[in-house]
């Protein structure tokens, strides 16, 4: 049965039918009902965005700067050759829209920043992390504490890392909980926003130790390297992400609300733990 040949109800109740059981009549309604923002658009947010659409989540709003490039297409769900040099926010739109015709789907061809950070993120009732940028990642969460919203926060690291955590409004805050430098000062100080940034150069030389080319990291603190991400991890990282921001829209408990944090490695044993912070809460530059 096609889309065009079910109402919109029935087209939406079809599509989530096998949700059913894991999930109930009543939470599902509230999926459908929710609105969530995902800033960034690659291979964390990109995944994201479609496990939302997949879900029955009614409402997505995607916001992403830039455009599709050859080397996004290892990992980033959104990425074909079809879309090489195209909008990343559009095309997150139309992918969408394909997958579930009846959700509303808004996207920005935007940087999150102090200026526009509270226009874009209003109005949500979760808000996703998925960018690059240090310091705009602590923009989106900062902002989403003073809007009331919670918001699920990620960071991967060579060879096979990752780290996620869910900041609730009245918990702890983002830049207490990963211990960053000066919290709750604004970064129009160009020198504050500098230092947030290069404790990912730091985040470079600790993946060294465990086995990332040191070549790589020397080049990448030089600016003439991108950072090193695998499908795999990028992958886990959106999936972990996006289950904390199911069980929030239905309103179970996160896995881990700060300080706790899901912590992912594949080189250990047991690959995927949700553990408190550690004594004096979590180095930025080893996650």
């Amino acid at each position: 049965m096609t889309a065009t040949a079910l109402s919109e109800d029935l087209f939406y109740w079809e599509m989530v039918d096998r949700n059913i059981g894991v999930y109930s009549y009543e939470e599902q309604e509230k999926l459908k009902h929710s609105r969530v923002a995902v800033c960034g658009l690659g291979g964390v947010g990109g995944y994201e965005a479609i496990l939302c659409a997949r879900m029955g989540i009614g409402s997505v709003t995607g916001i992403d700067f830039d455009s599709f490039e050859v080397s996004n297409i290892n990992r980033q769900m959104l990425a074909t050759t079809g879309t090489i040099d195209q909008p990343k926010a559009e095309t997150m739109r139309e992918m969408l829209e394909s997958i579930n015709p009846g959700m509303q789907v808004r996207s920005h061809q935007a940087q999150v920043d102090e200026d526009n950070a509270r226009e874009l993120l209003a109005g949500h009732d979760v808000i996703l992390e998925a960018v690059d940028d240090m310091p705009t990642r602590v923009i989106i969460h900062r902002t989403a504490r003073e809007l009331g919203i919670p918001s699920v926060g990620m960071s991967g690291s060579p060879p096979t890392r990752g780290f996620v955590s869910t900041f609730l409004p009245d918990g702890v805050r983002y830049e207490d909980a990963l211990n960053l430098p000066e919290p709750g000062r604004r970064l129009t100080d160009s020198a504050l926003r500098q230092r947030i940034a290069n404790i990912k150069k730091k985040r470079a030389w600790y993946s060294v130790e465990l086995g990332a080319p040191p070549e790589w990291a020397h080049a990448y603190c030089e600016g003439k390297a991108s950072w090193i991400i695998t499908p795999v991890r990028a992958h886990l990282l959106s999936l972990f992400s996006f289950h904390e921001v199911v069980q929030l829209l239905t309103g179970r408990d996160p896995l881990a609300a700060a300080p706790k944090g899901i912590v992912i490695d594949l080189s250990q044993p047991h690959p995927v733990a949700v553990l408190d912070a550690p004594p004096g809460g979590w180095d930025y530059a080893t996650l």
